[in-house]
């Protein structure tokens, strides 16, 4: 497996992943010691977001392959309680992490009109951590007919279990839910856009009309 190099480009922190003894010796030699990331505590989810205005935002991102079907633009929210064993974003799992931007900004950047997309992404962390801000960046993005993935470490049960009415209209407004914490047991590398075979991809469209969940097949 390759090694993986994931690095937060506002901090300057870097993640390092599969990495053998040989190639650790030697960033050490040039960047100095590192620490292992503790990836299995929890963290309490708060039951809202401060306001709608704002957001706290790991990295907005163009183009990606890997988020979703087509080419994304993907908004990284900060903040996640899951703290998935392997994760490779370590980085976002702190609340006071990222940049603070208006949801806005943060609206005017994925709709960027010079950058091709099929289609927007909302990660992380895990976006429905700031569930009021997430529903009002949806909200916007189906106002302008765009595509919407979001991926959460909740599962969708979970989500509706909440009672959260900014998570409801997430889940009324966007297209496609991925969700589901990362299982190190259940990782399969075979899986499109998601880790570990617990994870689904759910169409919410034909979950809406059916009334049940309804998947939809990536693979």
């Amino acid at each position: 497996m390759r090694t993986e190099f994931t690095i937060n480009p506002h901090t300057g922190e870097m993640v390092v992943r599969r990495a053998d003894e040989a190639l650790l010796a030697q960033l050490q030699t040039y960047l100095g010691p590192g620490k292992d990331a503790e990836c299995g505590q929890s963290l309490p989810v708060p039951a809202r977001h401060d306001s709608r205005g704002s957001v706290q935002i790991a990295s907005i991102v163009h183009g990606s392959l890997v988020d979703g079907p087509g080419l994304r633009s993907v908004a990284f929210f900060q903040g996640c309680p899951h703290h998935c064993l392997g994760c490779h974003s370590v980085y976002t799992h702190s609340l006071i992490g990222g940049i603070r931007m208006t949801v806005a900004e943060v609206v005017d950047e994925l709709l960027r009109s010079d950058v091709p997309r099929d289609g927007v992404t909302l990660s992380g962390g895990d976006a429905l951590v700031q569930p009021e801000a997430c529903a009002e960046i949806v909200r916007r993005l189906k106002e302008a007919d765009t595509h919407i993935t979001v991926f959460t470490g909740f599962t969708y049960e979970q989500l509706l279990q909440r009672g959260n009415l900014a998570v409801e209209e997430v889940l009324d407004l966007a297209d496609v839910l991925v969700d589901g914490p990362f299982v190190p047991a259940l990782r399969d590398e075979s899986l499109a856009y998601r880790g570990s075979r617990n994870q689904r991809v759910i169409d919410l469209l034909q979950t809406r009309q059916a009334g049940s969940i309804r998947l939809l097949d990536w693979d």
